[in-house]
């Protein structure tokens, strides 16, 4: 499937890392559905630019510096019936043992393409709206590892 839409994409979570950071290690885990996603941000890395100005030349050189695997801000609709969106609540509330533990991800495309990766939830607001509005809840991630493509099937 070369093209597809955003309909069918799903996104999990599980309190913990894999064994082993590949397809097997990820697939042994037993993630919790984040329900009424409604929107999934661009993530992935971004390559710092670190800067060398030598005065004998005048010109700027670039290198490459620390890699960023970025954050997913995830929007949903609230559910507080939601087993998934309890996890992400759970997870930023400093009463709660999940608080600042590692999570590892699965993303799932339409065609079963799958992306992993390691990360930690850093907020979980509710967004009331107004007229004519869901009641939302705004969930964001920082990735800490590269993410895992896994072809589809």
């Amino acid at each position: 499937m070369a093209k597809m839409t955003s309909t069918g994409v799903a996104i999990r979570a599980v309190e913990g890392a894999p064994a082993t950071f590949d397809e097997a290690g990820f697939g042994a885990l037993s993630f919790v559905n984040i329900g009424q996603v409604t929107n999934v941000p661009a993530f992935g890395p971004t390559v710092q630019v670190v800067e060398s100005n030598p005065l004998a030349t005048g010109i700027t050189e670039k290198f490459v510096g620390f890699v960023n695997y970025g954050s997913v801000a995830l929007e949903a609709d609230y559910d507080d019936e939601d087993a998934g969106q309890e996890l992400v609540t759970d997870a930023v509330t400093t009463t709660d043992a999940s608080f600042g533990k590692d999570f590892s991800f699965e993303l799932e495309y339409q065609s079963g393409a799958k992306r992993y990766w390691v990360g930690k939830f850093f907020s979980a607001t509710e967004n009331p709206g107004s007229a004519n509005s869901m009641v939302s809840t705004s969930m964001n991630v920082e990735i800490n590892t590269p993410v895992l493509k896994v072809a589809a099937p």
